[in-house]
């Protein structure tokens, strides 16, 4: 899948994995056809993009540039906070981690939850998550890593995370899944 992350979040998340979104040294303005090219270049016969952020719906012309991706051809999932914009048609899968009290339609529109942790949650977020699982069916929890690393250079889940996150897969015989950010821990970028 190749990924295409886009600068700025309306959030400003202090955990962010992505804390380039704010460096304005990093931030580079693509026309769509160049976005294209270099899409190409880095694999010119993989159909599928992730629109990740910083925060997707925060950026202007997110329609335009999703309805110009689809005439090329390629399946786009986003991955989202559900805060800054709305979602354009012809997203294929969304992702959606909610940070925010979200409308019920964006909970809707999602293909798969995924709630990060950072310690176990409180009774009322346990409560929320496992509903949502309940209701929706495809929930994911994902252990917030604190940005410290082992002697690799791979970030360390911190203990409590995880344990907050193994607290509601039990809690949910199962209904609600981990997701780890293997990439990470396998140092790709």
């Amino acid at each position: 899948m190749l990924f295409i992350r886009f600068h700025g979040c309306p959030l400003s998340c202090p955990w962010c994995d992505e804390p380039l979104h704010r460096d304005p040294a990093a931030r580079r303005d693509w026309q769509a056809e160049e976005l294209l090219a270099a899409l190409r270049q880095l694999d010119p016969h993989l159909p599928f993009i992730l629109l990740t952020g910083g925060e997707p719906l925060a950026v202007p012309g997110l329609a335009e540039l999703v309805n110009f991706l689809k005439a090329q051809g390629y399946w786009l999932a986003m991955e989202s906070s559900g805060v800054g914009g709305t979602i354009p048609e012809g997203i294929d899968w969304l992702t959606l981690s909610p940070k925010t009290a979200l409308t019920e339609e964006i909970y809707q529109r999602a293909n798969e939850i995924k709630y990060v942790i950072d310690t176990p949650p409180t009774a009322r977020r346990s409560r929320e998550i496992m509903q949502r699982a309940q209701q929706h069916g495809n929930v994911w929890v994902q252990p917030r890593a604190d940005g410290q690393r082992d002697a690799a250079g791979r970030e360390i889940i911190p203990p409590q995370a995880l344990a907050g996150c193994l607290q509601l897969i039990r809690q949910s015989a199962g209904t609600i899944r981990l997701s780890l950010q293997t990439h990470k821990w396998a140092q790709l970028p």
